[in-house]
């Protein structure tokens, strides 16, 4: 097992756990509930991380990664070609509709 991400809040873990099990690499996340205990121990100890159990995934994570952040970064808006609604750059659906943007 190697730890490959540390989130500042629990979906953030989920997030990028989902995502990483999506493409085949697969991640658990730990430490989830141990927030309240920062101060006790270090923050990078007791925030949610997301470990992959493979170590040889650990290039692929990493992509993915860098990937995640750059469609967080996108800004601007995307207009739907199927119900004309304008969406958040960085969305991958139509919130209105669902469709590919």
């Amino acid at each position: 097992m190697l730890r490959i991400y540390t989130a500042r809040a629990r979906y953030d873990a989920w997030l990028v756990a989902d995502r990483l099990n999506q493409a085949g690499i697969r991640a658990h996340v730990f430490n989830q509930h141990a927030q309240s205990i920062v101060g006790d121990v270090p923050p990078d100890v007791a925030q949610p991380q997301v470990w992959i159990e493979r170590a040889q995934d650990e290039e692929r994570a990493r992509l993915l990664l860098a990937r995640l952040d750059e469609e967080a970064a996108r800004g601007g808006s995307a207009q739907c070609a199927k119900c004309g609604e304008e969406s958040p750059a960085n969305f991958d659906l139509c919130w209105n509709c669902g469709a590919p943007l």
